[in-house]
């Protein structure tokens, strides 16, 4: 027997807003993202704190 009309819209409805919920998740992500952009890049500003110190080795490289 054929599904009723009236059922056949309701899940259409259904499948409709759940499609339509994901886009606006996605449009606040690149909305967020595009925001995030607009914003300068910091200054950059050199300093000594990430620095390895001379008696140390960086990873990977094998003792001599």
């Amino acid at each position: 027997m054929p599904e009723p009309a009236e059922d056949v819209i309701i899940r259409n409805l259904i499948e409709s807003l759940e499609r339509l919920r994901g886009d606006i998740d996605r449009m606040e992500l690149w909305a967020a993202a595009l925001g995030s952009f607009r914003q300068p890049a910091p200054e950059y500003q050199p300093s000594d704190r990430h620095l390895l110190k001379p008696s140390e080795r960086p990873r990977g490289v094998p003792r001599s």
